[in-house]
């Protein structure tokens, strides 16, 4: 890591305290990278106009930060793309300023000031992450937000806080007012603006958990989602680097609600597992997550394509629900071929000419998954819009289940045919929602049921891993 550089703290302007300060980066254990200060979340993409408000004190501030309009409780701001293509802000109805293709709301914080021994003075805002080097040379994190600091010659000591105040920027989107931590960005792309949650990973987290589990559920079961959605989240950063956002909020990524949708027991299990991860050979994993296994998860590359040493496919004795066991779906001639239309590019290869069906005439399965209870691979035969013969083979499990639209790919069908001796009738029915890869939700709420604690729910769902607490 190189030479300690030593600063002396200097909380406020009231007195000076000699305190040893290193502007260091947090180190993990062994090889792992450290976690980000902040994740990048996308929340919405080509708006034109967006209403938004805050709680707390905040700034409309330029891409390199420099200072554009104060944004206080109790006024009324829309962000607008102007003719030009950059962005104008309105400040209850009047225009406050027309500005480039990127500007952040970022909260205002207090600071402190850190004088080096060089006599250099940096300023740190409340809630950055400093590490400290005690008189031993013995390494700490210090958070600003929170602390107190002892003056070199041992006497007296000093609280340093940040403000205290909750500060939150609402949204209306979708016709909902949708409340956020953290910052936003405004950012010009495509033909609209992209918004931007700019927070940090353990705020992210509580509007995640609560939106991909059930509050409800045992405490251990959210603790487990908590761990399985921070490894997911790490995993996934630098996905849309080049869009300027490491997540999108929906399934696509992780489903997260913001502060509206944040619960108190949800936030405990995210803080009581603060900065573990699911790790396999020093790295973060993907923690796939389902519903429900129906009884049974998979290898990966049965599911998709590729093979991930952390996922295996193995019975789930513990997912037992009603919920999503047993289910049948029923599709005539005509609601099948709709059915395959809609997904049509699923069997149409880019730069080939496009073929649909206009008649189903046989599905037949060709294999399953290595735990004998998922469809990895159907043929569908039948007639084309032009009348010519159509056979398209369909192979892994989530590519079959995406086709016939069904909650999973965990079925057996049944056909029946009609008087003229064609396929008339597909009937199916299946177990369990979801991919099938890693923790099966319900087989959570079900260990947890069973007395398990959160990492014999993960090491049970995942393989060949450890889990582990990241500074």
């Amino acid at each position: 890591m190189g030479g300690v550089r030593r600063f002396w703290f200097w909380p406020f302007p009231f007195f000076c305290l000699a305190f040893l300060v290193a502007f260091l980066p947090l180190r993990a254990e062994s090889r792992v990278s450290v976690t980000p200060g902040t994740i990048r979340v996308c929340l919405a993409q080509d708006v034109l106009v967006q209403d938004f408000n805050v709680e707390g004190k905040y700034r409309l501030v330029g891409p390199n930060g420099e200072f554009y309009a104060h944004v206080l409780p109790g006024e009324r701001w829309q962000a607008r793309l102007d003719q030009g293509g950059g962005l104008q802000f309105f400040k209850n109805g009047r225009l406050a300023g027309s500005y480039g293709s990127l500007v952040a709301l970022k909260q205002a914080r207090p600071a402190v000031s850190v004088l080096g021994g060089s006599g250099a003075l940096k300023n740190v805002t409340a809630d950055d992450e400093l590490a400290v080097m005690s008189a031993g040379d013995r390494v700490s994190s210090l958070r600003i937000s929170s602390g107190r600091v002892k003056a070199a010659g041992g006497s007296g000591t000093s609280e340093v806080q940040g403000s205290g105040e909750l500060s939150l920027v609402n949204l209306v989107l979708g016709g909902r007012s949708q409340k956020y931590r953290g910052d936003m960005e405004f950012r010009i792309q495509g033909g609209g603006i992209t918004l931007i949650n700019d927070l940090p990973l353990e705020e992210y987290l509580y509007g995640v958990v609560p939106r991909e589990m059930p509050a409800s559920w045992p405490l251990e079961a959210q603790k487990a989602q908590a761990v399985a959605a921070r490894s997911y989240a790490l995993a996934q950063l630098g996905t849309y680097r080049a869009y300027g956002y490491d997540l999108l909020s929906t399934q696509m990524s992780q489903v997260y609600g913001g502060y509206n949708a944040e619960h108190p027991v949800s936030s405990r299990a995210v803080d009581e597992t603060r900065g573990q991860v699911i790790l396999c050979r020093d790295k973060p994993v993907s923690a796939f997550f389902h519903s429900s296994s129906g009884g049974f998860v998979e290898n990966c590359q049965d599911v998709w394509r590729e093979t991930l040493d952390f996922l295996a496919a193995k019975p789930d004795p513990y997912d037992r629900n009603s919920v999503h066991y047993n289910w049948e779906v029923t599709y005539r001639q005509e609601q099948l071929v709709n059915q395959l239309k809609e997904k049509k590019d699923l069997y149409n290869k880019e730069g080939q000419p496009e073929r649909v069906f206009a008649r189903v005439e046989d599905i037949k399965v060709l294999e399953k998954t290595s735990s004998g209870a998922r469809v990895k691979k159907i043929r569908v035969t039948g007639q084309d819009t032009s009348g010519k013969p159509l056979a398209v083979e369909l192979a892994n499990a989530d590519t079959v289940r995406a086709a016939l639209g069904l909650k999973s790919a965990l079925f057996e069908l049944t056909k029946k045919t009609g008087p003229d001796g064609g396929l008339a009738e597909v009937r199916i029915k299946g177990s369990g929602y979801g991919h099938g890869l890693g923790m099966s939700q319900y087989g959570a709420l079900g260990m947890a049921g069973q007395g398990y604690n959160y990492q014999d729910i993960l090491k049970y769902y995942y393989c060949n891993i450890e889990i582990r607490r990241l500074d």
